[in-house]
C-alpha cells in the first residue's frame, strides 16, 4: 500500500495555472486541438480556449467533426482545418502508465497525421517523462486529481465520507432521527458516485441505520470494502458527544487509508489535525495536512508575490495611460 505522508493533490485550478504557465511551450502554428477522452478533453478545452483554436476529440478528428465554438471568431474560419492544419495538438490531462498516450499515437499514425501531431500532457509522472512531446509539469506519486479521484482504482486505498459527497446532505426537516430520516436514507439523491470500489466509507450516520444505508449504496452501485458507522444510540447522543471528527480521525488511522475525503471544510480541518494525515475537502478543493502540498502552496504564494512585485515595479516605471 502506498505511504500516506507524501500525498499530492491537483485541482482544476492547479491544472489551469499549469496550462497558463506552459502555454509558451506550445507551438504557435498549432491550428487544431484534440482531446484524448475523457479527462484530456478538460485540458484540451482550456488550451483551445486560450489559444482560440478549434477543438475536437480523437474520433472527431477521424470523422472530421469539430466541437461547437459558440459565437467565438477563430483564425481561418470557414475553411477546412482538417486539411489545412499545420500542426495538431493532441492533449491529455496526465500520463500515468502511458497506455492512453501510446494508443493515441497509434491512432494518429493510422490517420497518417504523425508528421503534424504534437502530443502534450499537462501532468506526467517521473517514470514516463518521454511519452508526450511536451509535459507541462512532472509530478510525484501518490497523486489525487480533483476531476478524477472517484474514477481511479486507487480508491481502494481511500476513505470517503458519504453525506455531502456520495449523496446530498439531509435537510433539518429530514434529519429528525425518525420517519423523515428513514425516508431520506431510502430516497436521497446521489451526488458523486465512485466508479471503482472504495476502501472504506466512514460516516457519522448512526449504526442503527446500517441496513438502509447499505441498501441505498447497493441500489446506486457503490462498492466498498468496509462501512464504518458511529455507534451511539440516538442523534441527540451523537450531538452531545461531539465526537464526529474524533470518530472519523480514529477510523482513518485504524484503516491505514492513504487519503480521507470529507465534504465539510471544518470537519476536514479537524480530521487532518487529529489524524495527522492528509485530508481532502471536496467543498474547498484543498488537500489539508500534507507536508508536500503545503510546501507547494508556499512556493506558489512566493511566486505570485514576486510576480505582483514585478508588475508594480513596471507600473511605477511606465505609468498606465501615459
Amino acid at each position: 500500500m502506498p505511504g500516506t505522508q507524501g500525498m499530492y493533490y491537483r485541482s482544476v485550478a492547479d491544472m489551469n495555472e499549469v496550462i497558463l504557465r506552459g502555454l509558451p511551450r506550445v507551438p504557435r502554428d498549432v491550428d487544431l486541438v484534440v482531446g484524448i477522452p475523457r479527462s484530456g478533453l478538460l485540458a484540451a478545452n482550456m488550451i483551445a480556449l486560450y489559444m482560440n483554436r478549434p477543438l475536437t476529440d480523437l474520433k472527431g478528428l477521424r470523422d472530421r467533426r469539430l466541437l461547437g465554438k459558440g459565437k467565438r471568431k477563430m483564425p481561418g474560419e470557414g475553411g477546412d482545418v482538417f486539411s489545412t492544419a499545420r500542426k495538431i495538438l493532441i492533449v491529455d490531462d496526465c500520463v500515468s502508465q502511458g497506455t492512453e498516450m501510446r494508443k493515441a499515437r497509434a491512432f494518429i499514425q493510422e490517420l497518417g497525421l504523425t508528421d503534424k501531431a504534437v502530443f502534450l500532457t499537462v501532468f506526467s509522472f517521473p517514470e514516463h517523462p518521454d511519452e508526450a512531446d511536451i509535459a507541462l509539469e512532472i509530478i510525484p506519486r501518490p497523486m489525487c486529481f480533483q476531476w478524477s479521484f472517484l474514477h481511479t482504482p486507487e480508491l481502494k486505498f481511500f476513505a470517503l465520507d458519504i453525506d455531502g459527497l456520495i449523496c446530498r446532505d439531509a435537510t433539518k426537516e429530514e434529519d429528525d432521527d425518525g420517519e423523515n430520516y428513514l425516508r431520506f436514507l431510502e430516497h436521497a439523491d446521489p451526488l458523486l458516485l465512485p466508479t471503482h470500489p472504495v476502501g472504506w466509507l466512514v460516516t457519522s450516520r448512526l449504526e442503527k441505520y446500517r441496513e438502509p444505508t447499505e441498501a441505498w449504496l447497493k441500489k446506486h452501485g457503490v462498492e466498498y470494502g468496509e462501512l464504518i458507522m458511529l455507534d451511539v444510540p440516538t442523534q441527540a447522543d451523537r450531538e452531545r458527544s461531539g465526537v464526529h471528527a474524533e470518530f472519523k480521525a480514529e477510523a482513518y488511522k485504524r484503516t491505514g487509508a492513504i487519503l480521507f475525503v470529507e465534504s465539510c471544510p471544518k470537519m476536514a480541518e479537524d480530521i487532518a489535525k487529529l489524524a495527522d494525515l492528509p485530508t481532502m475537502c471536496l467543498t474547498t478543493n484543498r488537500l489539508i495536512g500534507s507536508p508536500s502540498m503545503e510546501a507547494r502552496e508556499i512556493t506558489l504564494l512566493k511566486q505570485r508575490h514576486f510576480v505582483r512585485r514585478v508588475k508594480r515595479g513596471i507600473k511605477k516605471i511606465i505609468p498606465i495611460g501615459k
